[in-house]
């Protein structure tokens, strides 16, 4: 298995939605966690970290934690709900995703953003398996 998670960590930092996080990630079984900095790029009107940038990590690192377990085919998120509950000016963010349960075919995924260990967002996902091979991802290999 920890070849098959190399390869996802590869995936992601490759991905171009890494070009805009510029994050490192670490990927175990039903887990994994994505780190950023953040730059005055990511900031709003208000010098707030926008949450276009809270959602890309949320949801990327629940997607890899999902994908962990599943070594054949990529995941898709099914659904994907999240809640902002404060904001942040932060420079440094950890988004930390644990599978919770597999049930009729779905993955449960929640995920925490933090900033020195004070929450900022919470999300839940649902994953399902997809049709789309790894083996025929760039990068997986």
């Amino acid at each position: 298995m920890e070849e098959h998670y190399n390869k996802l960590e590869n995936i992601f930092s490759k991905s171009s939605l890494n070009k805009v996080l510029n994050a490192e990630i670490k990927i175990n079984q039903g887990f994994s966690e994505l780190i950023f900095t953040t730059n005055n790029s990511m900031h709003n009107e208000i010098k707030e970290i926008h949450n276009a940038y809270i959602s890309m990590a949320l949801e990327s690192a629940a997607f890899f934690a999902a994908n962990s377990l599943i070594e054949d085919v990529l995941v898709f998120a099914k659904s994907f709900e999240i809640n902002y509950l404060k904001t942040t000016q932060g420079k440094k963010l950890k988004s930390s995703a644990k599978f919770v349960e597999k049930s009729m075919g779905n993955y449960f995924i929640l995920v925490e953003l933090t900033e020195n260990k004070n929450l900022i967002a919470r999300g839940k996902g649902v994953f399902r398996r997809s049709k789309t091979l790894l083996e025929n991802i760039n990068n997986y290999n």
